[in-house]
């Protein structure tokens, strides 16, 4: 039984390499070979990223005498992303599979179920945590001298701490459930942890070389603080040459862990796994509910629909969380940022009028990415009848869609505008055209995304990642609005003898204002008959 449950595990982890998801079909042999392909040179690729991480740091640390650093430092980065690689899977395979209480009513004793689950975890964390440790091991191999000892207890290691993430992974993913278990939208807990990993990958990918030439230098500084802070790391990196001790430690506070998480699990997993949503619990009497006009709830639902999508939010709003902190980081730099726009005006003096168009750049690009209305139509999907027989037309449920990418990206445009505005030092007015031309484009860019929607809807989805991600009206969506906005801003060549920077954004302001209006006034008429007719 347990064999044949972890066997299901497995398949059900790899099955997008067997079936395609848009068309629901299995995938023929080539298509199997070829996902299989594509997957190899994925890892390939990793492994030899991580083998020349190695090369770096090592070469330097085993010539200064502290090999044991790097075997430390390694099984940090090692266990950080053997766990950031498979929580997600954990709570979602582990806790939250769609299954689970259906094998709960057979009879299989849930500790069955929960071992295959773990093994599922076991098998994630050998593929993440494995990709950073097995070449660092490679490499020491082929380019330095271990003792005999230390190599065998280099491939010890690689199965040890993969059992290590697995618990971590197991115990985050655990916090990640009972507290998914008890929010009212968990959307957001997905979109607020995807975010944070995200910013923390580009921070440490962006500060690599800073960080390996600090690590260097202060070698001695901070093998002190290894041991006093992160003790547990630096026993990894003794056991790895050869320490027992070390090695002892380790292993066996990584087998108290399990035991430990076998335990918990099991006295916590059915009460997890079968604990309803908060919102379906009764909590009381049921409250009257609050009266809205009719377009007000056709927005509420436009907007219910967003937020309770991680795929919707992340793949077409990343911009309304982006552009913020952008802003904020230019704040928090202004000083610096201000001193390079100085050392430019040396070289170039005329860039300062270009400051309007480089914000209002910088500020539609990054909303650019916020396709919110393009694929509003088609997310409709099979419940498209609801639209039909409620008392309201075509205008109405477009115009609520349109009023979605407008009030989602209206006030992350206004704040980035007003900010970045101010670190360049602009005046005031070009401060507020630059701010309305912003606002204009965003109206622009919603109403032509929602234009595209309409005249090529696609109904036939069977996951919501196909209209969001993988819909050509989003490339047709994206390149006409970057086209549009290149012909108004590029026609300056023509006339920058005739009229500054800032006379050119006005004029071409009002031009995208009337080009949103007809934009507009075709949704409400051509369009919602259109749409009517769908």
């Amino acid at each position: 039984m347990l064999k044949a449950l972890i066997k299901k595990q497995f398949k059900e982890c790899f099955r997008s390499y067997y079936v395609n998801g848009k068309k629901n079909k299995s995938r023929s042999k080539a298509g199997i070979i070829g996902m299989y392909v594509l997957f190899t040179l994925l890892m390939l690729f990793l492994v030899a990223a991580f083998f020349g991480l190695s090369f770096l740091m090592g070469d330097p640390l085993f010539e200064a005498g502290y090999p044991e650093m790097f075997f430390a430092v390694i099984s940090i980065i090692s266990i950080a992303l053997g766990v950031f690689g498979s929580v997600f899977n954990t709570y979602s395979a582990l806790y939250m599979a769609k299954d689970n209480e259906q094998l709960l009513s057979m009879p299989i004793p849930p500790s069955v179920i929960l071992i295959s689950r773990i093994a599922l975890v076991f098998g994630l964390s050998l593929l993440y945590s494995g990709i950073v440790w097995i070449p660092a091991m490679a490499y020491v191999l082929i380019f330095q001298k271990l003792p005999a000892l230390a190599v065998v207890f280099g491939i010890l290691l690689t199965f040890i701490i993969t059992l290590f993430v697995t618990v971590l992974t197991c115990a985050l993913g655990w916090i990640v459930a009972l507290i998914a278990s008890r929010m009212k939208n968990r959307s957001f807990l997905v979109v607020i942890l995807t975010l944070a990993f995200l910013g923390a990958y580009y921070y440490v990918c962006f500060n690599m070389s800073t960080f390996l030439e600090g690590f260097v230098v202060n070698i001695r500084q901070i093998l002190d603080a290894f041991k006093k802070w992160l003790g547990l790391f630096y026993q990894i990196g003794l056991a790895a040459m050869g320490d027992v001790r070390a090695m002892l430690f380790f292993t066996g506070l990584t087998a108290v862990t399990i035991v430990a998480c076998l335990v918990i699990l099991t006295k916590t997993f059915n009460m997890i796994v079968t604990r309803a949503p908060e919102t379906a619990r009764n909590k009381g009497p049921v409250k009257d509910g609050i009266a809205r006009s009719y377009k007000t709830a056709l927005f509420m639902k436009e907007l219910k629909h967003f937020t309770s999508s991680p795929t919707y939010m992340l793949n077409a709003g990343l911009g309304i969380a982006l552009l913020p902190a952008i802003a904020i980081f230019a704040l928090y730099k202004q000083e610096l940022i201000r001193d390079a726009v100085t050392t430019a005006f040396i070289f170039l003096p005329q860039v300062k009028q270009f400051f309007p168009a480089i914000v209002f750049i910088m500020v539609s690009m990054i909303g650019w990415l916020d396709a919110v209305s393009t694929p509003s139509v088609s997310l409709e999907g099979k419940t498209l009848w609801i639209s039909h027989v409620l008392p309201v037309s075509g205008k109405d449920v477009l115009r609520a869609k349109l009023k979605l990418h407008v009030v989602l990206n209206l006030p992350s445009a206004i704040f980035g505008a007003v900010s970045l505005g101010y670190v360049f030092k602009m005046s005031a007015m070009d401060i507020l055209v630059v701010t309305l031309y912003s606002c204009l484009f965003i109206w622009f860019s919603g109403a032509f995304g929602l234009v595209i929607g309409v005249l090529r809807p696609n109904f036939t989805w069977t996951s919501e990642t196909m209209p969001i991600k993988s819909s050509l009206n989003l490339v047709i969506a994206w390149l006409g609005t970057l086209l549009v906005m290149a012909i108004l801003l590029g026609s300056y060549y023509f006339f920058w003898e005739k009229y500054s920077v800032m006379v050119h954004l006005e004029i071409t302001a009002v031009i995208t204002a009337v080009l949103s209006i007809l934009l507009t006034r075709w949704l409400d008429t051509k369009g919602a008959a259109r749409f009517e007719s769908l």
